[in-house]
């Protein structure tokens, strides 16, 4: 399994503090760890929203929101609750 960045993902987190910007990090590490393994996503924070649309929690506000293509996730946005249910809006 491979990650993948955006463009928007990539300029959604330059705009996150470094706290923030770590929480991505430890985030994304964790997924390549337990994406394809159902009993270890609870503990990822990893939730389909509509699949192949996923939601990774990065911290407690902080949302991550990826797409899986066979081997690849490829992160698409990043942000809070209010930007991530304005960008999956905007989305479809």
């Amino acid at each position: 399994m491979e990650i993948r960045l955006t463009r928007r993902f990539l300029a959604a987190a330059a705009e996150l503090n470094a706290r923030d910007r770590a929480a991505v990090d430890a985030a994304l590490t964790q997924l390549l760890q337990v994406f394809g393994r159902p009993h270890a996503h609870s503990g990822g924070s990893v939730r389909p929203l509509d699949p192949p649309v996923y939601e990774l929690r990065a911290s407690r506000a902080l949302r991550i929101i990826f797409v899986k293509r066979a081997a690849t996730l490829t992160m698409d946005f990043v942000g809070d609750h209010d930007a991530v249910r304005e960008y999956l809006k905007n989305r479809r």
